[in-house]
């Protein structure tokens, strides 16, 4: 009976163990989805404006490493956050396999040419093969407070707790972030605009591309490069201003990558602000049903760099707001 009692007490020893190793994996795990899924805060002693290009109102990070290579990464606040393999391997990083997929981090930078990493785990960047070195999505600037200065041709990034000045706040847009369980769960900034005195829910998307077509660059005739920022609008949405306003115009295959079609639109209202006219490009079927998944609500456009071209914008991610100033 003894030898009994001792064997039942040590599988009862055993089975505590396995629970307590159990919930220590658990909160393990726990741990790591919330150091992914919560991005810290990018901690700057100082407004710091960052190494950047603006190429046809798009803006490219273009830090250069302590060894000497410069990057060009496309900014991109609707995007994802990976780098290049040539850039991995033109940097000399070294990436590492997990279940099957290549991540790495940014290279060292120089102090006076340098950028940051994205908080949480999305340090490590998965490697594609996509044009220039690599974008910097949603995620990079998250936890951060920005200020994207189309007209000045900055990108500065805030001390933490920034206090917009009174002219800015008075033009404050809110901003939507998809959450689940109370948590964000995506960075990528829903915010509303009006157009023909309509509500439309967008994206607010810094990275937003056309290619144009020879006929779009015939009509536009700017002396610009095809490749440039755009807006982009759904199908419906597309058909119904046709509709609407047939005095609009209208480039049939505006984008000679997806051959769709472009609209010029008079005027965008964002925070008591009115600017244009405004290029938009139809998005395929289906398009913004997939954005919208990353959202707050469904969205039917995006709104990119050739209408926040107009304005200063600050970007606070913390605080779920955006700030819309007019350079005089």
């Amino acid at each position: 009976m003894a030898f009994f009692g001792i064997g039942s007490a040590m599988r009862k020893r055993a089975w505590l163990r396995r629970v307590g190793l159990g919930l220590l994996l658990l909160g393990a795990a726990c741990g790591w989805f919330f150091w992914w899924c919560l991005p810290g805060t990018h901690k700057v002693f100082q407004d710091t404006e960052l190494p950047v290009r603006f190429v046809q109102d798009l803006i490219y990070a273009v830090p250069v490493t302590r060894e000497g290579p410069e990057l060009k990464l496309l900014t991109d606040t609707g995007g994802g956050l990976f780098l290049s393999q040539d850039c991995a391997k033109r940097c000399d990083l070294k990436p590492v396999s997990v279940f099957g997929t290549k991540l790495t981090r940014l290279p060292v930078f120089r102090a006076d040419a340098w950028i940051p990493e994205a908080t949480g785990a999305e340090k490590w960047m998965p490697l594609g093969s996509v044009g220039n070195d690599g974008m910097l999505g949603q995620r990079w600037f998250a936890g951060g407070v920005w200020t994207f200065d189309y007209p000045a041709r900055k990108l500065v990034l805030r001390r933490p707790l920034y206090a917009p000045p009174p002219e800015a706040a008075s033009h404050a847009a809110p901003l939507g972030f998809r959450q689940k369980w109370g948590i964000r769960i995506a960075n990528h900034p829903g915010f509303a605009v009006r157009i023909a005195g309509q509500r439309v829910d967008a994206l607010l998307d810094t990275g937003a591309t056309v290619w144009l077509s020879q006929e779009a660059q015939r009509i536009i005739n700017d002396a610009g490069p095809a490749e440039r920022a755009t807006s982009f609008v759904s199908g419906d949405l597309f058909e119904r201003w046709r509709r609407d306003h047939p005095e609009w115009r209208v480039i049939e295959k505006g984008c000679q990558k997806t051959g769709e079609a472009m609209m010029e639109v008079p005027e965008v209202e964002v925070a008591g602000w009115k600017a244009g006219p405004v290029w938009f490009t139809r998005r395929p079927p289906g398009s913004f049903k997939w954005m919208s998944s990353f959202m707050d609500r469904p969205i039917s456009a995006s709104i990119g760099g050739n209408f926040l071209r107009f304005f200063r914008v600050t970007i606070d991610y913390p605080s779920a707001a955006a700030y819309f100033e007019r350079p005089k």
